[in-house]
């Protein structure tokens, strides 16, 4: 016969089965004891927390082993720490510190897979018709987008450059020397020493010496375009050079742009020059843009016979761009101020705010140019 599981003891002292009074009393010790366990492991509980409250740590095994959930969502915290930045590091081409300088890759495009293998992680140029590997772990490479170039590869490795021929598995300028290099452009191309731009040929030999400064001028790339370059000479002014190292147009201006049959050259605070390879100036005075100033106007409106202000336009002077830089001109074309200006606006008709090169200085102008006042700020 089956017995109650809290009370064991028969009624009475005999074997026979308990009544349904009996049964309910039985019931009822049954579910006190249930609560007394239920709060007695409450009071545990509690006792545990507050123990690992005070002490700071927990005397039980990680709660990550208690909750799968934990577990999984440490997982992929490990993962994405892990994974993610692999993939970053073995992806083709790419600089391994984010801080180096790309400005002399910049001018060109990255192999195709065909150039490329990957390996344990790491990239290889190799020939594309025997998969022979001509350079070990690269950094990065570029080549020119030239179709008429040698396929002559630039790259990086461990902060130098060099360059291969990926036709006859050749390396043709080791990375041992040159911190910054350029793609191949017309037989040519740039490297980097000591802050001073030089050229080598497809040989790997240095054809134009290093005499063309690097640092402190706006240029990024050094590439030939119709035989000729832009670079700067020792004191950062910029010129052009033929390919055989030899000024065209001399190092005078803050920046030239190259067209097939002239330049266009910039000098601050003066007008843009169109001159040709010989070094003749074509044409003088020429402008980025011109726009119109207006000014504040007071009238009164016909409808509500308030006074308001409204915008006329200047009908007799304009603001004309060169640079990045503004100056003042007359309806006619006569130049009024040089353009040594950051922006110009019309006050009235005949005064305009003029404001310096420092951005926050202003200055007011007449129609003659002249400064008539300075507005401290």
């Amino acid at each position: 016969m089956k017995t109650n599981e809290t009370n064991t003891e028969k009624p009475n002292g005999t074997g026979a089965e308990p009544n349904a009074e009996q049964e309910s009393h039985n019931a009822n010790e049954s579910i006190k004891n249930k609560e007394g366990e239920l709060n007695e492991a409450g009071a545990r509980a509690t006792a545990e927390q507050e123990s690992q409250n005070a002490n700071g740590t927990s005397a039980e095994q990680d709660p990550t082993k208690k909750h799968p959930l934990k577990r999984i969502l440490v997982f992929l915290l490990v993962a994405a720490v892990v994974v993610v930045p692999a993939m970053l590091i073995i992806k083709s081409c790419q600089q391994k510190a984010y801080d180096e300088e790309y400005y002399d890759y910049s001018y060109g495009e990255e192999p195709s897979d065909g150039y490329v293998s990957y390996k344990s992680g790491k990239s290889n140029i190799i020939n594309p018709t025997t998969k022979e590997v001509i350079v070990k772990d690269i950094d990065w490479c570029h080549y020119s987008s030239n179709s008429d170039e040698e396929p002559i590869v630039l790259f990086a490795k461990d902060g130098k450059r060099g360059f291969c021929n990926i036709a006859t598995n050749e390396i043709i300028v080791s990375p041992t020397t040159y911190t910054k290099a350029w793609v191949f452009s017309e037989g040519l191309a740039a490297v980097e020493r000591m802050g001073y731009i030089g050229f080598v040929n497809t040989s790997g030999k240095v054809a134009i010496d290093f005499r063309f400064s690097y640092r402190g001028n706006n240029l990024y790339e050094f590439v030939f375009h119709n035989g000729y370059c832009v670079v700067a000479d020792s004191s950062n002014k910029i010129g052009v050079i033929n390919q055989k190292g030899r000024w065209v147009i001399k190092p005078l201006y803050d920046d030239i742009e190259l067209t097939k049959d002239y330049a266009i050259v910039y000098k601050e605070g003066e007008f843009k020059k169109q001159i040709d390879f010989q070094g003749h100036v074509l044409q003088d005075g020429i402008i980025d843009d011109i726009y119109d100033l207006e000014y504040d106007v007071q009238y009164t409106d016909l409808q509500t016979g308030e006074p308001s202000v409204g915008y006329a336009k200047n009908e007799n002077f304009y603001e004309y761009r060169v640079g990045g830089y503004s100056g003042l001109i007359d309806s006619k074309g006569k130049i009024i101020t040089p353009p040594i200006y950051t922006d110009i606006s019309g006050i009235t008709s005949t005064l305009f705010r003029a404001r310096l090169q420092d951005w926050t200085s202003i200055v007011i102008i007449d129609t003659k140019g002249n400064v008539i006042s300075t507005i401290a700020k």
